[in-house]
């Protein structure tokens, strides 16, 4: 009859394993996703938690894979664009969004949803595996050469009329939202304007470059620079 230690040594050793790979792989993506590495490795520590607690099988390892986060990337970069790249404001809606993923995973789990996945093709499968592994690499070539194009500043400088004219529509739609924007007096669309200093014009078009450049059509479109401004280092 097993015991409740009978499987220690291969659960100790699976556990050890999946840590040390999980590890560096959650501290990469928490800092990537700007909110620092500690973010990244409180996320890898409550999944796992969670999984286990609400896990279905004994040999269950979970922690934060690249797969998912080519998935979530798509969801996330929508919800940032709608609050004009500001990952700060869009972060609650972000955790809206994942909180409501995490409870329907559970209720498809209840319900045993799971087990429809065997009717899937291997080859659906296996090339969208393949898709993950390509977009990983294509998205990590810019970063592994030492370019990052928010600090190219012969291409964000193509950027600045665009963030000017962003900086200016961001104004007016903020005060046609609180109801002062009359045409009878822009006095106050004058005083605004003084936001539009060359700081908030250099932030904002690096924030355009970066978009400009992230995922892989980004990535293709800025890689020749990339490959002329190279730091061997």
């Amino acid at each position: 009859m097993k015991t409740l230690f009978s499987n220690f040594k291969g659960d100790f050793f699976g556990g050890l394993t999946a840590g040390i790979v999980a590890l560096p792989l959650a501290l990469a993506f928490g800092v990537s996703s700007g909110l620092g590495p500690s973010a990244g490795l409180y996320g890898a520590i409550f999944i796992s938690f969670f999984a286990a607690l609400f896990g279905g099988t004994s040999t269950q390892i979970s922690g934060p894979t690249a797969p998912m986060t080519a998935v979530s990337m798509v969801v996330i970069a929508g919800i940032v664009a709608i609050y004009d790249g500001s990952v700060e404001k869009a972060l609650p809606a972000i955790l809206s969004v994942f909180l409501l993923a995490g409870i329907f995973q559970i209720g498809l789990g209840i319900l045993g949803i799971g087990k429809y996945i065997r009717y899937i093709p291997y080859p659906v499968v296996s090339g969208f595996m393949t898709a993950i592994g390509a977009i990983i690499i294509i998205t990590q070539i810019l970063p592994a050469i030492g370019y990052y194009p928010k600090e190219d500043s012969e291409f964000v400088e193509q950027f600045k009329p665009q963030a000017e004219e962003l900086i200016l529509e961001n104004i007016l739609r903020e005060e046609a939202g609180e109801g002062i924007l009359v045409l009878e007096d822009f006095e106050e669309t004058i005083n605004r304007s003084e936001e539009i200093t060359e700081n908030a014009i250099l932030d904002e078009a690096r924030t355009l470059a970066s978009t400009e450049a992230s995922g892989v059509l980004g990535a293709i479109k800025v890689l020749s620079k990339a490959m002329n401004n190279i730091i061997w280092l």
